[in-house]
């Protein structure tokens, strides 16, 4: 593919978060973008387990390439999406996945995209809707929020807290700040491998904070116990912003319990309050009997 449109979709898969997460782009069309992912260590939880946030950024990559593929603005011009909504259905445990971004519909600013992960050798993982947004010219940023934090905590994190820090994937990405009473806040450090093309936290980045925290969230609320079975149901990210180099902080509260279900809100901003991105998540915690 070599227009002008082929070229910012190869462009959004050679982003520096997508070399980190180690995208390798498949097969880029006019509407439709497929990557792979293969498995290493570095992208996964304890167990082998590939972490929802890598299987969100992979949907959402293939998303944005997807729209990026039919679009004819010039420089200079703002692209980057609006919401990406996920559904996870399995896990990935040491197992290479192909991503697929289709354009369902293009309209003058916005695009849908449907994008679907699998395994190699097509077992479903995951599902989402990207909406993806291009205009002329560049933004204004919008107005900072009030935030209200919780006090500093004393002395060291509970244990639980220490270990969903530890995995290979996220616990070199993020600093956990807060994990209590059913709160806990992170911050993503910018570093060159997390970012977009201009500098900023690159969204699958920002998605994958957002998974964190609100599974940190919903942890917060509970003991750990041999046995338990944990999974992330679904996670819902709208993007505001992208600040270029600034860090992210993520305040996440669990809203709602319904027995092992939880509802988990999540703010993201930069230091100066400016809104980043907000999010939902949905995570399951059953306890044994």
């Amino acid at each position: 593919m070599d227009s002008g449109a082929g070229r910012l979709a190869e462009g959004a898969l050679n982003e520096p978060y997508c070399r980190f997460l180690g995208v390798r782009p498949l097969a880029i069309d006019p509407g439709s973008v497929r990557l792979e992912l293969p498995y290493r260590e570095a992208i996964s939880n304890p167990g082998r387990q590939v972490h929802g946030g890598v299987m969100s950024s992979a949907l959402g990559i293939a998303g944005r390439a997807a729209a990026l593929s039919v679009s004819e603005l010039v420089s200079p011009f703002t692209a980057a999406s609006v919401e990406i909504g996920v559904v996870y259905l399995s896990s990935a445990v040491g197992e290479d996945m192909i991503a697929h971004g289709e354009v369902v519909r293009r309209g003058k600013e916005l695009t849908h995209v449907r994008s679907t992960l699998a395994t190699a050798a097509g077992k479903p993982l995951a599902s989402a809707m990207v909406i993806f947004r291009t205009v002329p010219g560049p933004e204004t940023p919008p107005e900072p929020l009030k935030i209200v934090r919780r006090p500093d905590p004393e002395g060291e994190p509970p244990s639980m807290a220490r270990a969903l820090m530890s995995t290979p994937f996220i616990g070199p990405l993020v600093r956990l700040e807060r994990f209590s009473g059913g709160h806990a806040e992170l911050i993503m450090p910018v570093r060159d491998d997390l970012c977009d093309a201009a500098g900023a936290l690159h969204e699958g980045a920002l998605g994958a904070l957002i998974d964190t925290a609100g599974a940190s969230a919903a942890w917060s609320n509970v003991r750990p116990t041999p046995g338990m079975k944990v999974s992330t149901v679904s996670i819902d990210v709208n993007f505001c912003s992208a600040p270029a180099g600034k860090e992210a902080i993520a305040i996440a509260h669990t809203v709602a319990r319904r027995k092992e279900i939880f509802f988990n809100r999540v703010d993201v901003v930069a230091p100066d309050n400016v809104p980043i991105a907000l999010g939902s998540v949905i995570y399951r915690i059953v306890l044994p009997g």
